[in-house]
């Protein structure tokens, strides 16, 4: 006699039983069945359920009446007593809710779920007696403090180091920063200093007297319209001087941006930009 296999999804073996017959009478005979896991999130709050194969005859004038029966139980217990096995090694992989390691789960999930977010562009430091250094060659590190200082609604103390010389103070040595920062502490306000680098001959000599005066925050100022080559490699030394120092390279101030055709060669350094041709950057990059 031709038979057919239906699918039937119930909370029991027994209750699938009781179901088969009554779908499809007294002939149909479940012939596997296995426990299924709808997953939920990552595989927590998911249903269970039992999933049978019922083989059904389908109608035809000979066909008998019998008295219905499990066929293959021990076989359906067998198949069913696996889907146990295996869903108890669920079980063993899954947390509590009370426990540290559903916060980890939890900080994952967020990581798989939400969309990853924008870097935040670096934003120059503005606490009282904050040390910001802005290092750099010519005067473009001065430009830089101007700009920074004009885009701040309080007023800010202001120094030079390094080669330069102009009308704010110029610190000489490490313990006349920590006489500005003192100053900038007493007038309520953060310390932003523009450090002029000496000759290419005599740079490690340059980055090591910045590096010695200890800021908070370091800017580099770099020349969009350079070579590239060029800027990666003192950019490279300033990083491994302040880096050996026990400090870091926070951001870059990008000059000359919209002098050239390729200012995005400046994200090859590594460093996020924080300042653009006189403005916050709006992104990291270029």
């Amino acid at each position: 006699m031709p038979k057919a296999e239906k699918i039937l999804r119930g909370p029991s073996l027994e209750a699938l039983t009781r179901s088969a017959v009554a779908l499809y009478g007294p002939e149909a005979r479940i012939v596997r069945a296995e426990r299924v896991l709808e997953p939920g999130l990552a595989g927590l709050l998911g249903r269970r359920h039992i999933e049978a194969t019922v083989l059904v005859p389908e109608p035809g004038p000979e066909a008998p009446v019998v008295p219905h029966s499990l066929a293959g139980r021990a076989g359906i217990a067998a198949l069913l007593d696996d889907a146990d096995r295996a869903e108890e090694a669920l079980h063993s992989s899954e947390v509590s809710t009370q426990g540290e390691r559903f916060d980890v789960l939890l900080e994952r999930l967020r990581g798989e779920f939400d969309p990853p977010s924008e870097p935040r562009v670096p934003r120059m430091l503005d606490g009282v007696g904050d040390f910001v250094l802005v290092v750099g060659f010519g005067g473009a590190p001065l430009e830089v403090v101007n700009w920074m200082s004009r885009g701040e609604a309080e007023p800010c103390a202001r120094a030079t180091a390094g080669d330069l010389m102009g009308d704010w103070p110029h610190l000489e040595v490490p313990l006349d920063a920590i006489s500005a920062r003192a100053d900038a502490v007493e007038r309520d306000v953060p310390l932003l200093v523009a450090f002029t680098l000496g000759p290419l001959d005599s740079l490690d000599a340059s980055l090591a007297a910045a590096a010695a005066l200890r800021a908070d925050q370091v800017w580099l100022v770099v020349d969009a319209r350079h070579k590239p080559e060029e800027t990666a490699e003192w950019v490279e030394a300033a990083s491994s001087c302040f880096r050996a120092a026990g400090l870091t390279v926070n951001a870059l101030a990008v000059v000359g941006a919209a002098e050239t055709r390729s200012p995005q060669t400046v994200n090859a350094l590594g460093i996020p930009v924080g300042w653009v041709d006189g403005s916050p950057a709006p992104r990291t990059v270029l």
